[in-house]
């Protein structure tokens, strides 16, 4: 049940010169997980212990970034035409994600989790709409 609810984990291992939020360094950089029916995939870039991207694995397409990202968008990903830019909260708590290693506690996974969910959640009316205004257009030009 956990796994379905995990949409983000990232890390990087990275110079010791780069300064981190908490002080440690990200233990991953890309992780990729089944949330509902799709499979997604969130990744940290630069190392710098943030989230740029948050992508579908299957068409590679990126539907939620960190603000001012897109300028580093990668040749192997392209924008859906409905992304979202994510808030400054929204960064900060999926980033969190890039911390978690063998001994983070299971109380402090859940909450990164059902935080991550409930924000997600909350973009998904205006995701849903953008999606239905682009078929509604799509069939009139049919």
């Amino acid at each position: 049940m956990n796994r379905r609810l995990i949409l983000l984990a990232l890390g990087l291992l990275v110079a010791s010169c780069v300064s981190y939020p908490s002080g440690e360094k990200p233990t991953n950089s890309l992780y990729c997980d089944n949330f509902m029916v799709y499979e997604m995939c969130v990744t940290d870039l630069n190392g710098d212990g943030e989230i740029e991207f948050v992508y579908f694995e299957g068409s590679q397409q990126a539907f939620m970034y960190r603000p001012g990202a897109l300028r580093r968008l990668p040749k192997s990903l392209s924008m859906h035409p409905c992304a979202t830019e994510m808030d400054e909260e929204m960064v900060k708590t999926t980033s969190r994600m890039f911390y978690i290693d063998e001994s983070t506690t299971l109380l402090e996974k859940t909450d990164i989790r059902g935080t991550l969910l409930l924000k997600y959640m909350t973009a998904l009316p205006e995701i849903t709409a953008c999606n239905l205004r682009r078929e509604a257009a799509s069939d009139a030009g049919s």
